[in-house]
C-alpha cells in the first residue's frame, strides 16, 4: 500500500469520527470519546461539590470517585491523564477519596476545608493564559472583589469562580458575604450552572452550601453537573467547544468536494449555527446559553453562508492596537445580550481567526478592519519567525496558522509597506515551520503538525516533496483505529488545566490530508 492510499484511508476513518461526532452535537450530547478530555481536577472538584450536596447525588459522586481512583498514579493526579502530578489537584482528588469513606462526617469536615479548597482553586486560577491582568490578591478578598472596578479586570464569564473563592476563603463574620451570596444567585444561568463552567459551578455550590443559603439554586446546580458527567464517571474540563467543531467542520468540509453524507450534514450545521446565534450576533461555545466568545463567533462565520450581523459585530469588537480578544463585555442574558469593548486577553491565535471569517466575507467591506488587525499581528513575529499562542501550547500552533493567513494577501504599491512586512513575515515563518519539522516527521503534535502542512501547501513551490511525506507519515501514525488522533493535551484552559478536543484536532488532519492528496494530484496530471 502506497503513501497516497494510506492516507486517503486515514481521512475516510477521520471524516467518519468527525461526522460521527457532530451528529452527537447537533443532537446536544457528546460522549467522551468525542468531547472535551476528562480532567482529574474538575472531577474531583465536581465530586466534592456532589458529596457536599447529600445523598440524592451519591450515585453520580461515586462513579466520578471511582473514575479518580482508577486514574490515580503512584504520587498523584496531573492536569490531564498520564500527566506529572500536580499538588492543588492531587489534593482536591485525595479528599474525594477520603470523603467516600463516610457520609455526614465526610461533609463536616469537606465544609470545614473550604478555605483549603478555595486557596487550591485560585492558585490555580493565577496559572492563565498571558495576556490577562485580573485583580491583585488583596482585591480578590471580600468585599473589595465585588467592586464594580475590580470585577470589571475579569471577564464576565470568570467573576463567579473568583468570587465563589473568596467567599470560601471568608471568616464567618466576614464583610461583604451576603453580598457575595447574593452576586453568586444573581449570576447564576437559567440552566442552574455558572457560566456553563464545571469549575465555577462547583465552587458555587460549595460557597452557597458553606453559608447555608440559596439551598433551591445549589441543588439546581448540582443537576446540572450530573447531565455534564461522562458515562465513565468523569467531568470535563468544561463544557463542550460544539459551536468551534461545528463551525470548523463546516468549513473544512466545504473546501473539497462533499459527499451526500457530508453535504447533507453540512446544510443541518449550518442550520444549527444559524439558530444558535445571539440576538447581537455573537456566538458562545455551546450555543444558545453560553457567554459570548470571539473564537467561537469567527469559526461560525461560513465560507458557504453570509452573516453580516455577526461582521458588523466583529468590527466592532476590534482593539484599538488592531488585535481581538477572547472575551468580550456584554449586556444582558444569552442569547438576549448585547457584546461591547472592553474584550479580554489579546490573542494572536484568536486575531488570525477574525481575519480569516472577514476575508471570507467580503475584504473589500473590510479592508480597513483587516488592515490594522494584520499590522497588529505582524508585530507579534518573534525574532525566529514564530507567533505566540494564547490558547494552545507550542509556537507552531498560531505560527502555521498566520503562514497561510499571509498566503491570501496580493501585494500592491498602494500597500508597499505593508507587502514589504507581509513578505518578510512570511518568509520567516516558512523558515522556521521548514527548521521545526522533527526527525519523526511530525512538528511535536498531530494538531500543529497537520496545521503545517496545511499551511505549507499554500507555499508547495518552495516545500521539498519529502517534508510532506514525512510529515503525512506522522500523522498516519498518530491515528487512533475510530479515527481519531492520539491526544497531546496541549489546548490551555484559563485556569491552566490542559485539555484535548478530539474532533478539532482530527479536523485539522482531515485538511492536511485532503491537501496533499490534491497536491499529488495536480503533480500526477
Amino acid at each position: 500500500m502506497n503513501l497516497q492510499t494510506e492516507a486517503r484511508e486515514s481521512l475516510r476513518k477521520a471524516k467518519h469520527f468527525v461526522l460521527d461526532g457532530g451528529e452527537q452535537i447537533l443532537a446536544g450530547r457528546v460522549d467522551e470519546e468525542h468531547g472535551v478530555s476528562a480532567s482529574p481536577g474538575a472531577t474531583a472538584l465536581a465530586c466534592l461539590s456532589l458529596l457536599a450536596l447529600g445523598r440524592s447525588y451519591e450515585s453520580a459522586y461515586r462513579r466520578g470517585a471511582h473514575w479518580l481512583w482508577k486514574h490515580r498514579q503512584p504520587d498523584g493526579w496531573g492536569k490531564y491523564e498520564g500527566d506529572k502530578p500536580d499538588e492543588e489537584i492531587t489534593k482536591l482528588a485525595r479528599t474525594v477519596l477520603q470523603g467516600s469513606q463516610g457520609g455526614l462526617l465526610a461533609k463536616l469536615v469537606l465544609l470545614a476545608q473550604a478555605r483549603q479548597f478555595s486557596g487550591m482553586i485560585l492558585s490555580l486560577g493565577q496559572r492563565v493564559v498571558p495576556g490577562l491582568k485580573g485583580p491583585t490578591p488583596e482585591e480578590i478578598a471580600l468585599p473589595r472583589i465585588l467592586e464594580e472596578r475590580v470585577l470589571a479586570k475579569l471577564p464576565v464569564y470568570g467573576r463567579p469562580v473568583v468570587v465563589a473563592a473568596s467567599l470560601l476563603a471568608a471568616q464567618d463574620n466576614q464583610k461583604g458575604i451576603t453580598e457575595g451570596l447574593n452576586y453568586l444567585s444573581l449570576q447564576q444561568m437559567a440552566d442552574g450552572s455558572w457560566a456553563e463552567d464545571i469549575v465555577a459551578t462547583g465552587m458555587g455550590i460549595l460557597a452557597l452550601l458553606r453559608f447555608g443559603t440559596h439551598r433551591e439554586k445549589a441543588d439546581q446546580a448540582g443537576r446540572w453537573l450530573v447531565q455534564k458527567q461522562y458515562s465513565n464517571g468523569s467531568w470535563p474540563a468544561f463544557d463542550q467547544l460544539y459551536t468551534w467543531a461545528v463551525g470548523w467542520a463546516v468549513n473544512v468540509f466545504s473546501e473539497a468536494n462533499l459527499s451526500g453524507s457530508e453535504d447533507e450534514w453540512v446544510k443541518r450545521a449550518l442550520v444549527w449555527l444559524k439558530e444558535g446565534q445571539n440576538l447581537d450576533g455573537s456566538y458562545g461555545t455551546t450555543p444558545p446559553c453560553t457567554h459570548p466568545d470571539i473564537d467561537d463567533t469567527a469559526v461560525a462565520l461560513s465560507q458557504v453562508q453570509e452573516n453580516q450581523l455577526t461582521v458588523q459585530l466583529l468590527r466592532s469588537l476590534q482593539n484599538e492596537d488592531g488585535s481581538w480578544g477572547t472575551f468580550p463585555s456584554f449586556k444582558g442574558v444569552p442569547p438576549n445580550i448585547q457584546c461591547e469593548l472592553p474584550v479580554y486577553i489579546p490573542s494572536a491565535d484568536v486575531t488570525v481567526h477574525v481575519l480569516e471569517a472577514l476575508w471570507h466575507q467580503d475584504s473589500r467591506v473590510q479592508e480597513q478592519a483587516i488592515w490594522r488587525g494584520l499590522n497588529w499581528l505582524l508585530a507579534q513575529q518573534g525574532e525566529q519567525g514564530d507567533f505566540p499562542a494564547a490558547w494552545f501550547e507550542g509556537r507552531v500552533y498560531t505560527t502555521a496558522q498566520v503562514l497561510e493567513l499571509l498566503s491570501k494577501w496580493k501585494f500592491s504599491w498602494e500597500q508597499w509597506r505593508s507587502a514589504r512586512q507581509i513578505y518578510l513575515a512570511r518568509r520567516k515563518s516558512l523558515d522556521f515551520l521548514l527548521a521545526a519539522q522533527r526527525e519523526d516527521g511530525g512538528w511535536g503534535c498531530p494538531v500543529e503538525s497537520a496545521l503545517t502542512l496545511a499551511a505549507l501547501w499554500c507555499y508547495q513551490k518552495r516545500v521539498q516533496p519529502e517534508v510532506f511525506e514525512r510529515g503525512i507519515k506522522y500523522l498516519l501514525e498518530q491515528q487512533r483505529e475510530n479515527g481519531s488522533f492520539k491526544a497531546a493535551y496541549r489546548g490551555v484552559y484559563a485556569k491552566g488545566w490542559n485539555y484535548e478536543e478530539p474532533i478539532s484536532t482530527a479536523l485539522t488532519a482531515i485538511r492536511a490530508l485532503d491537501r496533499y492528496l490534491r497536491l499529488n494530484s495536480s503533480r500526477d496530471r
